[in-house]
Parts: structure tokens; C-alpha cells; sequence
């Protein structure tokens, strides 16, 4: 009998999530352990569902495939999970449409000068800031997956022209006017007035963004990461907004999480942070569940996978939609 676990270190794991799993697979053993008990259960198991990090994996000798409830994996696979050639796919596009709207938020946030007026209103006091126009102006999206292409169709709307760069060079939508490679980056960073970072965290885009690059964006231009932190060199982000460089930012992603207290970033002029929420939303349990539902029925009738993750590059080729 097929045992599958379902464990999710964030959202959680409720009834209604192991009733779906049980009827798409009736013949199945579901089971939704508490944290104490995952390791057991894991040791015979042969479908994992959900999210931890890789080291719960380590005696789960019977395991054949993980679902991740998440997108980015550089939290919850490592190399030994990966060399014992399990079948690993992720969450890539499921959680894009909420992701694209918090990116958006941020774009807006900062080309209307929102945080200047939400301090304004704190301070009882009515001043005009600086604003900026979208219409007309240019998108650069470093990574066009699900993120990247739904983000692009709302700057086109809004009137933008959009660029970007990807590391495969995917097909280009009808709402880009062109798709570079990654070693035009910096002339992609040079053009754009937003910048929106929406790729996935590997080995080699970790500081893709650094002082360097930085300086590439020009000084009435913005940064929007939806992605990971260490995506770009933080250090360098607040010394580029303090100085100028660079008109403004907004992260919803850092290095370190929770962010700490005391890290300069909280007083850095002209950065919006907020807390990793993007992908968040009222729905986001059933729709993570509705995917693996779909993806479970491929698997117990021997069909291709969705999401299928590349373990060279640790990410899905080519991105979900």
C-alpha cells in the first residue's frame, strides 16, 4: 500500500487537505503526523507532501517522491537528498497570481511615493511628494517564469515597455517586447525604471544583485524583489538608497528571516519591506493541495509529472505558466 505523509512546517496540514489526498488515492495510506512523529512516519513512506527542512529526510530510505509546497527549495533540499535521485517536483506557479499582485503593490508603493504618505498621515501633516510615471516607462524582470510573465502582462497594461533577462531564454509573451540572456543583465538593469527580481535562488544568483550591478541602475529607477534575499547583496542595496544611487526599493524577502531587529535595513530611506507575505493568501492551502491532488493522480497512473525539479539547477525546466 502506498503511504504518503503530509506535513507542512508553515501552513500546516488540516482535515479537509487529508480527506482530498485520501480521495484522490482511496487505496492509499495518508497520513498528517504531528512534528514529533514525522520521522517515524517518513521511515516507510513512500510519497512526502508538504514542506521541512531536508534533514527529516535523512532515514526515509523508502522514499520515491516530494511534493514541496513551496517554490524555492534552497531551504528544504540539499545535495544529499538530491544525489539519491529522488523524483522532486515544487510549487512553481501556483502561488504566481498573489506573488505578481504583491510585486505590483510595491511597484506602485514606490513610484506614487506611498510610504512617504502613510509617515504623512502618521504625522498629521499634508505635503505633496515625488512621484513617478509608469506609462511610457520600462521594465526590466530578471527571470521570466510564472512570476515574471504574470507581472509583465500588468506593466503592459499599465503602459509600460518590458524587458527581460532569463538564464533559458524562454519564449517570448505577447506583453514582452524582448527576452535577453543573462549576460545582458547589466544593460537590461541600465535601461529599466523597475527592476522586478523574480528568480530563483541558486548557487549562481546568490549576490546576483551587488554593488557592481547597482551602480548599472540609474538613479530615478527602482528595485523589487518577490524572490530571495540573498538574491542581492543587502549591504550593498542600503548603501546604494542612502546615498542615491538608486531612487528606492521594495523587498519582501531578506537574507535573514524574521529580519532582525536590529538590522540597518529597518532605517534604510526609501526601502519598503514587508515580511515575506507575497504568496500569502486565504486560499493558498487548497490551491497547494489542488496541485498535488493533480499531480498525484499523474503519479499513480505512471504520467509525466508537473514540476518536475532539475537537480543541476535545483528548479523546474521550463518554469510553470
Amino acid at each position: 500500500m502506498t503511504k504518503i505523509v503530509a506535513y507542512d512546517s508553515y501552513l500546516g496540514i488540516d482535515d479537509e487537505s487529508v480527506e482530498a489526498i485520501q480521495r484522490t488515492a482511496p487505496d492509499a495510506n495518508v497520513v498528517a503526523p504531528t512534528k514529533e512523529d514525522l520521522a517515524t512516519e517518513l521511515a516507510d513512506a513512500e510519497i512526502f507532501y508538504g514542506y521541512h527542512s531536508p534533514e527529516v529526510f535523512r532515514a526515509a530510505k523508502k522514499l520515491c517522491w516530494i511534493q514541496s509546497a513551496a517554490a524555492g527549495l534552497d531551504a528544504m533540499v540539499d545535495a544529499p537528498l538530491i544525489e539519491r535521485g529522488l523524483t522532486i517536483t515544487n510549487a512553481s506557479g501556483v502561488h504566481a497570481p498573489q506573488v505578481a499582485e504583491a510585486a505590483w503593490a510595491l511597484t506602485l508603493a514606490l513610484t506614487r511615493g506611498m510610504q512617504t504618505y502613510f509617515r504623512h498621515q502618521q504625522e498629521h501633516h499634508w505635503e505633496w511628494g515625488t512621484h513617478f510615471d509608469l506609462d511610457g516607462a520600462t521594465a526590466g524582470i530578471i527571470g521570466l517564469g510564472g512570476i515574471g510573465r504574470r507581472y509583465a502582462r500588468v506593466a503592459a497594461a499599465f503602459g509600460m515597455r518590458v524587458l527581460a533577462v532569463d538564464a533559458h531564454e524562454p519564449p517570448r509573451p505577447d506583453a514582452v517586447e524582448a527576452v535577453w540572456s543573462l549576460d545582458r543583465l547589466n544593460e537590461l538593469l541600465a535601461t529599466a525604471d523597475v527592476v522586478l527580481i523574480s528568480c530563483p535562488a541558486t548557487k549562481e544568483t546568490h549576490h546576483l544583485i551587488n554593488a557592481e550591478r547597482l551602480a548599472c541602475i540609474k538613479p530615478t529607477s527602482f528595485l523589487v524583489n518577490i524572490a530571495r534575499g540573498d538574491i542581492v547583496d543587502e549591504v550593498a542595496l542600503a548603501e546604494s538608497l542612502r546615498s542615491g544611487c538608486i531612487a528606492g526599493a521594495g523587498v519582501d524577502v531578506c537574507a535573514a528571516e524574521p529580519l532582525p531587529s536590529e538590522s540597518t535595513l529597518w532605517d534604510t530611506p526609501n526601502l519598503i519591506i514587508t515580511p515575506h507575505c507575497a504568496g500569502l493568501s486565504p486560499n493558498r492551502r487548497r490551491r497547494l493541495i489542488e496541485f498535488f491532488c493533480q499531480n498525484l493522480r499523474r503519479y499513480l497512473n505512471d504520467e509525466p509529472l508537473l514540476n518536475i525539479v532539475d537537480p543541476r539547477i535545483g528548479y523546474p525546466v521550463p518554469a510553470a505558466p
